[in-house]
């Protein structure tokens, strides 16, 4: 009998033009989107800092990451906030905002298939078919570094 493991629940992230993929065991909280304390020396895809639960938590505008304008936050924006996978010391979180409201799938290993588009766009690990929907996974270790070092200055 072949192993048929569970599926992962995961969130699919709209943001801009695609939808970002991750499992939801790194989903910390969804929140209303507020505008973040932006600091006038980061780079453009760092929005700022979100007030949550007590913290500052770092926002990236995952679309801007390749140079481009971050998107204005419509009203069906929202902010998640992420546990950091990296592990790196004073940033145990890391938030996204999305452009619209994040909704839960299961995905199991039959469902999903690589896509082979070419070079993976900034901040992406891969890009896939979720059970015939196109999503990009973030690689979201080296986005929580680059937004550490840009914290950093």
């Amino acid at each position: 009998m072949a192993d048929n493991p569970e599926p992962i629940r995961s969130l699919m992230l709209p943001v801009a033009d695609h939808n970002l993929l991750v499992p939801s065991t790194v989903v910390a909280e969804v929140i209303g989107h507020a505008p973040p304390e932006r600091d006038a020396n980061g780079p453009g895809w760092l929005l700022g800092r979100v007030a949550w639960r007590g913290q500052q938590v770092p926002c990236v505008a995952f679309e801007a990451l390749d140079g481009g304008t971050p998107p204005t936050a419509g009203a069906r924006a929202r902010t998640v906030v992420l546990k950091a996978v990296g592990g790196r010391q004073g940033m145990p979180y890391i938030a996204l905002r999305t452009g619209g409201i994040p909704r839960l799938v299961n995905v199991d290993r039959e469902g999903v298939e690589p896509l082979d588009d070419g070079p993976a766009p900034t901040g992406v690990s891969q890009a896939v078919l979720a059970h015939g929907e196109p999503a990009l996974v973030p690689d979201l270790d080296t986005i929580e570094a680059w937004t550490l070092k840009a914290m950093r200055g």
